[in-house]
């Protein structure tokens, strides 16, 4: 929000230099963006009177003039400007001035007579037509007869301003003005706040004999309030209002079209005039847009409406984007007479959604989308003709129509001084607590220690007891805060069992040399094709947003490979040799589409791996480290993961639940991806693992007796997998099982097709004794019997 140093004096004593004041308004919670001083590079320029010109006796086009720049000094200037004549005021830039065009003026001769500076074009002086009239003529600028002579040209430009940019929070729209900012200044400095009181003059006749208001959607038009001004003289508006305009970014039109502006930035309540003769059948309809309508805007587009759209129409078609811009039909021309003056609080998400859709975006749609108040309609219109009465632009229609559902009860709330102060931790005395609410508009009234404080609607941002706490602290000064020691009784806090065993995690695999990564939860609604799932996979399921910021994050993920085979593949693609990744984050699985209720967030971790020595054991045993370190028990199935090679991927199940699976990348899939080299990924289900409660962990002494190894060699279907195979060993060993090992696994010669021989090394041990050759044997039938159940057979 731009203001002019000016302008907020016209509203509130300040005191102060401008640097003290924004130092304070920081303080206050207002971030001050910049502060811009004017006239900076307009140096010993100043208002001068041409008292005489004689022609140059060495030019045919030079003339030498005589100027008076105050206290009846004299000062001689050579120009070759033909526009000048005696009598003249004229900006004269004197020896040793600066320009803002980058000039820099000294005193010298101009073919052999001496000029002791220069007269200036608006163009050196760097205006145009909106900062004074004349500027854009060709020649010198001819100054008006009403200004002082030796005055520094500063002052005539409206140069000796600071314009201070404010940055307006967005639970403060009621800042968003002149008074709003210059209410916090006067709390700020503690001094006068000076508010307009609208007063002006009308001239009879009744507004309802001119033109009828209906309201067809209050849900998105709580109060519309209508006025026509009759008579119209349009013409500039005054000096200080448009360099008010100027200061905070808006170009002046006309008088009538910059008192709806000034209204707007001095209320923060945007209006706007209609050609009153342009309206059909003298109507005013604030509807929703029919299906098929259409408007052209001021700023020549035409627009295609649908019915979520709020539209001010007239008796036969839109005139007006509700809160958005004003259509061309009814614009405020040269010519116009008459005019109809609305102001209205619309609702700010239809606004918000109508502007989005068309892609407009205005000052008065952006006040509307943080929120206007709905009282402070009527002040901006009474404030608007009170200008259009002072200014001479119009004659005012008497009455006034007002549309609304009903305004809001005022609020009042019921706070102890002492909650206040516990909450700050500053014991602030309870009549400052009284005097800051007061100040800043919060009716205040203390009974004992009891605060009860009327909130205007204006405040929509105070809702209760930390509200007015902070209210109170900002004025009162973030500095007089003390740092102070926690006590005893302050708990310390922890993390919970969760998180503790996910940074265990992200440990191991920072030690096995993995990157974390970190990607969006919001990925495209097409990349889960690329996983080659089937259409009736549940992870194509998959919540769509409402409104994304496109295809590219549409939709919330049902599983975290797509996203990490995308970082592997930019990674492969950028020549990186090697790599190891993982990321822990969460996917989103809905009960039931649409959605009805929260979806299910779900831990999940992500690992990928390629480079040279990396293969798909070297994930197998990450993933068996990482149960391990949760206290699970690993075993592993077939799997038939689509996106996986066919042959060489694994279901994990830890303590017989199915915890993850992994794998080679298909090389459909990574073709897909543009990945040119073995790609290793898995998915855990990291839910699975971080509900397993640890066992405690047993520590035994070493063993007294020796172990006893015996190798089996068997021979089974190909197909059969190598854990059913450990599994029935394990059943037939028993409790003297210490570990198995596989060594080796062999098809082709001596070896009939369609079998496999799979070799183990079984190691007994007893803790009671040394086993005897007869309890071995006995050990070893078991164990052959449980193979030969699931079809192997001892080779031979």
């Amino acid at each position: 929000m731009k203001i002019s140093l000016n302008t907020l004096k016209y509203y509130v004593d300040i005191n102060t230099s401008v640097e003290e004041l924004c130092d304070k308004m920081v303080m206050a919670g207002f971030e001050v963006e910049s502060i811009e001083k004017q006239g900076d590079n307009l140096v010993n320029v100043v208002v001068g009177k041409i008292e005489k010109i004689t022609p140059h006796e060495n030019s045919d086009h030079l003339q030498i003039c005589q100027i008076n720049i105050g206290k009846d000094e004299l000062v001689q200037i050579v120009t070759g400007a033909q526009n000048v004549f005696e009598g003249a005021l004229v900006p004269a830039a004197l020896d040793d001035s600066y320009l803002p065009c980058g000039a820099h003026i000294v005193k010298g001769k101009l073919r052999g007579v001496e000029s002791n500076g220069m007269l200036c074009s608006g163009e050196e002086l760097c205006i145009t037509e909106n900062d004074y009239k004349g500027a854009s003529v060709n020649g010198i600028l001819i100054l008006n007869d009403t200004e002082v002579i030796g005055t520094d040209m500063r002052e005539v430009l409206g140069m000796d301003d600071y314009i201070i940019d404010f940055k307006i929070t967005a639970n403060r729209p009621d800042c968003n003005c002149f008074i709003g900012v210059a209410k916090e200044i006067s709390v700020v400095l503690g001094t006068e706040f000076k508010a307009p009181v609208p007063t002006y003059k009308t001239i009879g006749g009744d507004i309802n004999d001119c033109v009828s208001i209906k309201v067809e959607n209050y849900d998105l038009c709580p109060r519309y309030i209508g006025r026509v001004v009759k008579n119209l003289r349009i013409k500039e508006s005054p000096d200080w209002m448009q360099k008010s305009l100027i200061a905070s970014g808006m170009r002046p039109i006309n008088n009538i079209v910059d008192i709806t502006n000034f209204v707007m930035l001095e209320t923060g309540q945007p209006m706007h005039a209609f050609n009153y003769n342009d309206l059909a059948n003298k109507q005013i309809i604030v509807r929703n847009a029919n299906v098929g309508e259409k408007i052209t805007t001021l700023d020549g587009k035409e627009y295609d409406l649908n019915p979520d759209m709020l539209v001010i129409a007239d008796g036969e078609k839109p005139s007006c984007l509700a809160g958005i811009m004003g259509g061309k039909e009814s614009e405020i021309e040269a010519d116009t007479t008459d005019l109809f003056l609305e102001c209205a609080k619309f609702r700010r998400d239809n606004v918000r959604h109508t502007g989005r859709a068309l892609g407009i975006r205005t000052e008065s749609s952006g006040r509307f989308e943080k929120g206007v108040d709905i009282v402070n309609v009527e002040y901006a219109m009474e404030r608007a003709l009170q200008l259009i009465s002072d200014l001479d632009a119009g004659d005012i229609i008497n009455g006034v129509i007002d549309c609304n559902n009903g305004l809001p009860e005022e609020r009042v709330l019921t706070v102890t001084t002492d909650s206040i102060v516990e909450l700050l931790g500053v014991n602030v005395p309870d009549d400052e607590i009284v005097r800051i609410l007061n100040a800043l508009g919060l009716e205040t009234t203390i009974d004992g220690n009891t605060l009860t404080t009327k909130v205007p609607s204006i405040r929509d941002d105070i809702e209760g007891r930390a509200d007015l706490a902070e209210e109170v602290m900002r004025i009162y000064g973030y500095d007089k805060i003390v740092s102070t020691a926690m006590n005893g009784s302050v708990m310390r806090g922890r993390k919970l069992p969760e998180r503790i065993k996910t940074d265990k995690i992200k440990a191991l695999m920072l030690s096995a040399g993995a990157n974390e990564i970190a990607t969006y939860s919001f990925i495209s609604s097409k990349a889960i094709d690329t996983l080659l799932l089937a259409e009736d996979d549940v992870r194509r399921q998959q919540i769509k947003i409402i409104n994304p910021l496109g295809d590219e994050y549409s939709t919330m993920r049902t599983q975290l490979t797509t996203s990490l085979l995308t970082v592997l593949s930019t990674n492969i693609n950028k020549k990186i040799a090697d790599g190891r990744f993982f990321e822990i984050s969460k996917r989103f699985i809905a009960k039931s589409l649409p959605l009805t209720e929260q979806p299910e967030e779900i831990p999940t971790m992500s690992i990928g791996i390629y480079g040279d020595g990396e293969d798909f054991f070297t994930l197998k045993g990450i993933i068996e480290a990482i149960c391990g370190l949760m206290g699970a028990h690993t075993q592993y199935e077939r799997s038939s993961e689509p996106y996986l090679h066919p042959g060489r991927q694994a279901l994990v199940k830890a303590n017989n639940t199915e915890c993850a699976v992994f794998g080679e990348l298909h090389p459909t899939v990574a073709k897909t991806y543009g990945i040119d080299t073995k790609v290793y990924v898995a998915e855990i289900k990291l839910d699975v693992l971080l509900a397993i409660n640890k066992r405690k962990t047993v520590y035994k002494p070493l063993p007294k007796f020796p172990a006893v190894e015996r190798d089996f060699a068997m021979l089974c279907d190909a197909d059969i997998p190598v854990g059913n195979l450990e599994k029935a060993i394990s059943q037939g060993a028993g409790r003297l099982l210490e570990k198995i090992e596989l060594f080796d696994i062999y098809q082709g010669a001596q070896i009939p097709e369609g079998k496999k021989s799979v070799a183990f090394s079984v190691y007994l041990r007893s803790a009671d004794s040394t086993l005897t050759d007869k309890e071995i044997d006995e050990i070893s039938a078991k164990i052959i019997k449980k193979l030969e159940l699931i079809g192997a057979e001892l080779r031979k």
